[in-house]
C-alpha cells in the first residue's frame, strides 16, 4: 500500500526526502510542473510531491499526485500560522477538523487523530484554510473566531488536499508545524505578492523588497523557521505512517 505525502513548498519536504530509502524514483504526472518521488520511509512505500502554495496549485497538484501514485492514504504536512496564543513556533498540531472560509467543514477520523497525537507528541487543533495569508493579528483573531474556540491554526492549502482525499475515498491526516505566532504580524508584502492562483510569487517578493526593505529580516526569520518546522514534520510524518495503515485495517 502506497501512502502519498504532500506539501505546498519543496522546503517543507526536504528533511523528509532525506529519510527515504531506495530505490528512489521520480515520475512525471499529468501536470508538467509536478514530479512524484517514490521511495521507502519507515518500511512503507511512499510518494512525495510539492504542489506549490495557494489553493489552486494545491487542488490541481494533489489531484495529479493521487492519480499518478495510486495512493491508498494521504498525509498532508507543512507550516501554519497559530491562531491560538498557546501555540509557539515549531509546535506540531494534528488537524481534528479542516475548515475553509466558504464554510466547508471536514472532520478528521477521531481515532487516527488520537493515535497521531500520541505517537508524535503533537496537539489536536482545528485548521482553517484561508483565502489569503493571515498577515495581521486582527486577521488571525477573526479566523480564530471562525475556528470556534480551542486550539487552531491557519494555512492556505489543507482544505483542498483533504477534499481530494475524500473524493478519492481514502483516509487523510494533516500535520502542521507553527511558523508564526498568533500575536505576530507578517509582512503585508507577502499578500501583495500573491499571483492569480493564490501562490506567493518569489519574483514579486524580490521586487517588492526594493520598496519595502524593512520586511527582509522577518522574511529571513520565517525562512529559518520553515526549515526548523520541516525537521519536526519529517519526524512526525514517519511516526504516523502506521496510523494510515491502521485506517485501512492493515497490520
Amino acid at each position: 500500500m502506497t501512502i502519498a505525502i504532500v506539501a505546498a513548498m519543496p522546503e517543507e519536504l526536504t528533511p523528509l526526502r532525506a529519510r527515504l530509502s531506495g530505490p528512489l524514483r521520480t515520475e512525471p504526472t499529468s501536470l508538467r510542473s509536478l514530479v512524484v518521488e517514490r521511495g521507502r520511509l519507515g518500511g512503507h512505500d511512499v510518494t512525495l510531491a510539492a504542489t506549490g502554495d495557494g489553493a489552486r496549485n494545491a487542488r490541481e497538484g494533489v489531484a495529479a499526485l493521487l492519480a499518478a501514485s495510486g495512493a491508498r492514504a494521504l498525509v498532508v504536512i507543512g507550516v501554519s500560522g497559530a491562531l491560538s496564543p498557546e501555540l509557539a513556533t515549531t509546535d506540531l498540531v494534528v488537524a481534528s477538523r479542516v475548515t475553509d472560509e466558504e464554510g466547508g467543514v471536514r472532520e478528521a477520523d477521531v481515532e487516527s487523530v488520537a493515535a497521531a497525537t500520541r505517537d508524535t507528541g503533537g496537539r489536536a487543533a482545528v485548521l482553517v484554510s484561508a483565502r489569503r495569508i493571515a498577515d495581521s493579528v486582527d486577521e488571525k483573531r477573526r479566523l480564530a473566531r471562525q475556528a470556534g474556540g480551542g486550539l487552531a491554526v491557519v494555512d492556505l492549502e489543507s482544505a483542498s488536499y483533504v477534499a481530494a482525499a475524500d473524493r478519492a475515498g481514502i483516509p487523510w491526516l494533516v500535520l502542521r508545524a507553527v511558523s508564526d505566532g498568533a500575536g505576530e504580524a507578517l509582512p503585508p508584502l507577502l499578500n501583495r505578492s500573491l499571483d492569480a492562483g493564490g501562490a506567493v510569487s518569489r519574483g514579486r517578493v524580490l521586487r517588492g523588497l526594493l520598496g519595502d526593505p524593512g520586511a527582509l529580516p522577518l522574511l529571513l526569520t520565517l525562512r529559518k523557521r520553515v526549515a526548523e518546522c520541516a525537521l519536526v514534520l519529517a519526524r512526525a510524518a514517519e511516526a504516523t505512517l502506521p496510523v494510515c495503515l491502521a485506517d485501512r485495517g492493515a497490520a
